[in-house]
C-alpha cells in the first residue's frame, strides 16, 4: 500500500500538469492579433476584438475598446463609433442632469478568487482608457459626419475629466497614503522602470489631446469660450507642445479659416503601446512563496519625429502631444497597492491552510492541501489585460489648406500613413492617422 509520501510524490507533477493544461493566455492571443494589425492585416484583430466584446466572461469591456480601435485603424468609422460608444457607456451612466462616472476602486483589496487570480475580475475601463475612448470616439463620430454627436461627447469629456480629477484623484491620494509597508517594499524593489515611464505625466485621468480635439470642434461650432478653456487645459498638461501653446495663446479669439480656406487638424498615433509582462516576486513574509506582478519593462517612451503634409499644400513637423505609455504605466502604479494586497491575502490563506493541517497531523489532509496549493500556485498569474491596440504616443498638427479633395500623409522615416479628405471653404475637419511601426 502506498504511503502518504509516495502519494505526495505522485500527486505533485500531476497537479502541475493539470494546472498548466488549464491555462489560457488571452495575452498571447492579443499579441498575435496586434502583430497581424502591425503587418497591415486588420481582419484577425477585428475578429479577435469582436469575439472578446461579445463572448468574453470577464473581458467584454476591454473587447469593446479593442474593437473600436481596430475598426478605426481599418477605416470602418461606423463600426468604430458603435464600439466606442458602447465602451464609454460601460463607464459613464448618461442622464439629462449629470452623468455618473464609474471606474474601479484603486485601493480595492477584495479577493476576486482564492483559487485563481485577478484575471477572474470583471474588466473595468481605467480612466486613461475612458478618455482615449472618448477622444477616438469623437474623431470617428465627426469623420462619420455626425458633428452634433461629436460635440455632445466633447461636452461629456469635459465633465468626465473634471469628475475624475475630483473623485478618482482623491481615491489615488488616499490609497497611496495607506499602502502597507510590505506592499510598499515589494513595489519599491520592482518598479524602477515604471517610475521612469510615468515621469512625463501629472496624472492618469487627463488627456491633453482629448482637450484639444474638443477645443477644435467647439471653436468650429462658434463656442469660443469653451474652446479657449479646452486649449488652456491641453497646454497646461503639455506646455511643450507647440500646437497646444499656440491655440491657448489665442484665448477666446477664434481662428476660423481665412476666407476661401479650410482648417485641418491632424492627430497621428505612433506604433503600439508596449505590453505588460509578469514579474515573479517573492513574498518576504512567507518563505518560498511568490506571486506574479504585472509590470512594464524598458525606459520611457521617446517620441519619433513625425512629418505631416497635405499634397499640394502645407507640411511640417507634428508636435508630440500625448505619452500613452506613461498614462498606462501611471494607471498600473495606481492599482499596484491593491494588486499586491490581494496577492498577500491569498498567500496568507494558503499558508494558514497548510499550517492548520500540519498541526492536526493528518498526512492525507496535508497532501490534499499541499496539492491544492500547488495547483493554485501553478495556475495563478498576473492580470496583464489592458487596451493593447493603443498607440505608444500621439502627435498633433494643424494648418489652413485650400478646399477640395486633399491627400494628407504622416510619416516617420520609411513608415507612413495617409488618407484623403474632402474640404469645403470655411470648414474645420479632424483627421486621425495611425503609423504602424
Amino acid at each position: 500500500m502506498s504511503t502518504a509520501t509516495d502519494i505526495l510524490r505522485a500527486a505533485a507533477p500531476l497537479a502541475a500538469a493539470l494546472a498548466l493544461a488549464g491555462c489560457v493566455s488571452e495575452d498571447r492571443v492579443a499579441a498575435e492579433a496586434i502583430g497581424a494589425l502591425r503587418l497591415g492585416d486588420p481582419s484577425k484583430a477585428i475578429a479577435w476584438s469582436g469575439d472578446l466584446a461579445t463572448n468574453s466572461t470577464y473581458s467584454a469591456n476591454r473587447g469593446m475598446l479593442e474593437a473600436g480601435r481596430v475598426n478605426m485603424i481599418a477605416g470602418d468609422v461606423e463600426a468604430a463609433a458603435f464600439w466606442y460608444t458602447k465602451a464609454v457607456d460601460t463607464a459613464v451612466e448618461r442622464s439629462e442632469t449629470e452623468p455618473v462616472v464609474k471606474v474601479g476602486d484603486v485601493a480595492n483589496t477584495v479577493l476576486a478568487s482564492t483559487v485563481t487570480d485577478d484575471r477572474t475580475r470583471n474588466y473595468q475601463l481605467a480612466p486613461y482608457e475612458l478618455n482615449l475612448a472618448l477622444e477616438h470616439g469623437i474623431v470617428v463620430q465627426d469623420l462619420a459626419g455626425r458633428r452634433t454627436a461629436a460635440l455632445a461627447d466633447c461636452r461629456l469629456a469635459s465633465f468626465v475629466q473634471a469628475n475624475l480629477a475630483e473623485t478618482y484623484g482623491a481615491d489615488v491620494a488616499k490609497a497611496s497614503s495607506s499602502t502597507n509597508s510590505t506592499a510598499q517594499a515589494i513595489y519599491d524593489g520592482k518598479a524602477a522602470a515604471l517610475e521612469e515611464m510615468i515621469a512625463s505625466t501629472a496624472n492618469s485621468w487627463e488627456n491633453p489631446v482629448l482637450w484639444w480635439v474638443s477645443g477644435v470642434l467647439f471653436e468650429a461650432n462658434g463656442e469660443t469660450d469653451r474652446a479657449a478653456q479646452c486649449y488652456r487645459s491641453a497646454a497646461a498638461l503639455r506646455p511643450e507642445c507647440a500646437v497646444f501653446a499656440a491655440d491657448s495663446a489665442r484665448g477666446a479669439r477664434p481662428a476660423q479659416p481665412s476666407p476661401g480656406k479650410a482648417r485641418l487638424a491632424v492627430v497621428v498615433g505612433e506604433g503600439f503601446v508596449r505590453r505588460r509582462v509578469a514579474l515573479k516576486v517573492p513574498i518576504p513574509i512567507y518563505t518560498g512563496m511568490s506571486f506574479d506582478m504585472p509590470m512594464y519593462e524598458g525606459g520611457a517612451y521617446v517620441p519619433s519625429q513625425v512629418r505631416v503634409g497635405v499634397m499640394g499644400g502645407p507640411s511640417g513637423l507634428a508636435s508630440p502631444a500625448l505619452d500613452v505609455e506613461a498614462l498606462a504605466a501611471r494607471d498600473l502604479k495606481e492599482h499596484l497597492p491593491g494588486i499586491i494586497a490581494r496577492n498577500l491575502t491569498r498567500a496568507a490563506l494558503q499558508a494558514g491552510a497548510q499550517a492548520a493541517v500540519n498541526h492536526c497531523g493528518n498526512e492525507y489532509a496535508q497532501i490534499a492541501v499541499f496539492v491544492g496549493n500547488l495547483v493554485v500556485s501553478a495556475i495563478r498569474s498576473a492580470d496583464l489585460r489592458c487596451w493593447a491596440s493603443l498607440p505608444a504616443g500621439e502627435h498633433v498638427w494643424s494648418a489652413e489648406v485650400d478646399p477640395g479633395t486633399r491627400r494628407v500623409e504622416a510619416s516617420i522615416g520609411l513608415y507612413n500613413a495617409a488618407t484623403t479628405v474632402e474640404l469645403k471653404p470655411g470648414e474645420t475637419k479632424i483627421v486621425y492617422l495611425n503609423i504602424m511601426k
